[in-house]
């Protein structure tokens, strides 16, 4: 007998995502780098200089996680700080040449493990479509919804 778990998409996602990042929480241990400042350094990476509300949303991460996240990057020169152009209060935040080689190390680091871990699984490509294509759709509904609310 199947259990509510068995079938719960959130809960099935998320033991995926335990199960095989473990391996590579190993190598950010390894590094001294904490689980919510690789999400930052990561994103930095791919999306370049952001703000911290931006850099929150695209890491997955509450802006007081990233923010605690930022002064221990900070502090050891992985990232700097900057104010922004039009808001003197909005704080910028850039990946600094150390903080990128350590961040290219890592992300071969977490390549490798994936590919390893996933070696024989067929149908990933289309794996990875279908979970875009879920987020958009749960995040269009979403939307829609606040908008009644809103409207109502």
């Amino acid at each position: 007998m199947m259990g509510f778990l068995d079938g719960y998409l959130p809960y099935l996602l998320r033991q995926a995502d335990q199960t095989l990042s473990e391996p590579f929480y190993a190598v950010l241990n390894h590094y001294g780098v904490a689980r919510s400042e690789w999400r930052v350094l990561a994103v930095l990476h791919d999306l370049g200089d952001l703000g911290v509300v931006e850099l929150a949303a695209a890491s997955l991460s509450p802006q007081p996680t990233v923010t605690h996240a930022l002064r221990r990057l900070e502090d050891r020169d992985l990232v700097t700080r900057r104010p922004g152009v039009h808001d003197k209060r909005q704080r910028i935040i850039s990946i600094t040449p150390s903080g990128a080689q350590l961040t290219a190390t890592l992300i071969t680091e977490a390549t490798a493990l994936e590919h390893e871990a996933l070696a024989e699984v067929e149908g990933l490509t289309a794996l990875s479509q279908q979970l875009r294509d879920l987020t958009e759709a749960v995040e269009t509904r979403l939307r829609a919804t606040q908008t009644n609310q809103q409207a109502g």
